[in-house]
């Protein structure tokens, strides 16, 4: 019930600042920063076989995921 009100709050405070005409509203400042991505979760997919290689198809994603995006 408690992260419920505190959502409709947010919701709230937000549609008042679009309502008094302020384009954007930046992050609530109590935020927690993102946590370091470390590689999958134990048991993911990814993680019960390390020992084979990866495929032509999966070399080709992860080349793309490493290459920066010409919009970056």
């Amino acid at each position: 019930m408690r992260r419920a009100l505190y959502e409709i709050y947010l919701s709230l405070t937000a549609a008042g600042w679009v309502w008094m005409g302020h384009p954007a509203m930046g992050p609530p400042l109590h935020t927690v920063a993102p946590r370091p991505l470390t590689g999958p979760p134990d048991a993911h997919p990814e993680r019960l076989r390390p020992d084979l290689p990866l495929t032509g198809t999966e070399l080709a994603l992860q080349a793309q995921l490493l290459t920066p995006s010409r919009r970056d």
